[in-house]
């Protein structure tokens, strides 16, 4: 990477979705229903933190998720954060065969209605197969990020989309990494600021992934003072921050 420094604010909008896709909805209650959380305030903090920060996020939207918080979207593309798919209904892809494509072109074109724009970005948090990047590709996406097998941004021509890139997320700054171990906020922030400064320091790329559930997301208040913490540490770093589709378009220049 160059001398520049580049931090993606990502945000996976999981509410029940994980829970309902294997079990049904009406049985999501109790410890079951942290999902929920997404809905009635997690979301809605995540996108007040990010307006007092002056950051504009990626966000990754299931439909199932897209279709029960229209308003908290509508709110977000209002804020100028970016809406990116994260595929149907939180489907297990190698076990769709060949209903894979028809479920990306069903994903992609709903959120469009939803967003009022076509996707240029996909994320999905489970297995992809052979022919995930070259059907996104057919569909138009400009870049994925899902994948956790490299620092920084790199080409997806071999993989079967030209043209396309690769804009890899940390598990090491992922919400979820940590507080689905049940750690202290304190103890995230210290893992987040490891992670981060060293990124910055070696690639110039740093991709922040956040969740706005209640469990292993940061839509508490508590953790979310930490994530503003790191955010102003990064932007004392030198650090811009920019969207997915930003970053992805100035691709190999920002290398």
């Amino acid at each position: 990477m160059n001398a520049d420094k580049t931090v993606l604010v990502t945000v996976n909008v999981q509410g029940i979705g994980p829970e309902a896709a294997t079990q049904p909805e009406a049985s999501l209650h109790g410890r079951d229903a942290h999902g929920r959380y997404a809905y009635g305030g997690g979301l809605a903090r995540v996108l007040d933190m990010l307006r007092r920060q002056g950051i504009r996020a990626t966000l990754f939207w299931p439909v199932f998720e897209a279709e029960r918080c229209r308003g908290l979207l509508e709110q977000s593309l209002r804020d100028g954060h970016e809406a990116a798919s994260q595929g149907n209904a939180y489907e297990d892809l190698p076990a769709l065969g060949e209903r894979e494509g028809e479920m990306l072109l069903q994903a992609r074109d709903r959120l469009a209605v939803l967003a009022g724009s076509a996707p240029q970005g996909f994320r999905y948090p489970s297995a992809f197969t052979a022919n995930t990047v070259p059907l996104l590709h057919q569909l138009g996406y400009r870049y994925d990020s899902s994948a956790i097998d490299d620092d920084a941004p790199y080409a997806l021509d071999t993989d079967g989309g030209p043209g396309m890139v690769e804009l890899p997320w940390s598990e090491g700054l992922c919400d979820a990494t940590h507080f689905s171990r049940r750690v202290t906020q304190d103890r995230a922030y210290a893992h987040w600021v490891e992670q981060g400064d060293a990124l910055l320091a070696a690639q110039g790329y740093a991709c922040l992934t956040l969740h706005p559930r209640a469990d292993n997301g940061v839509g508490r208040a508590a953790r979310l003072q930490k994530v503003e913490q790191l955010l102003e540490r990064f932007r004392a770093a030198g650090a811009a921050f920019k969207t997915c589709a930003e970053l992805a378009a100035c691709y190999p220049q920002a290398r």
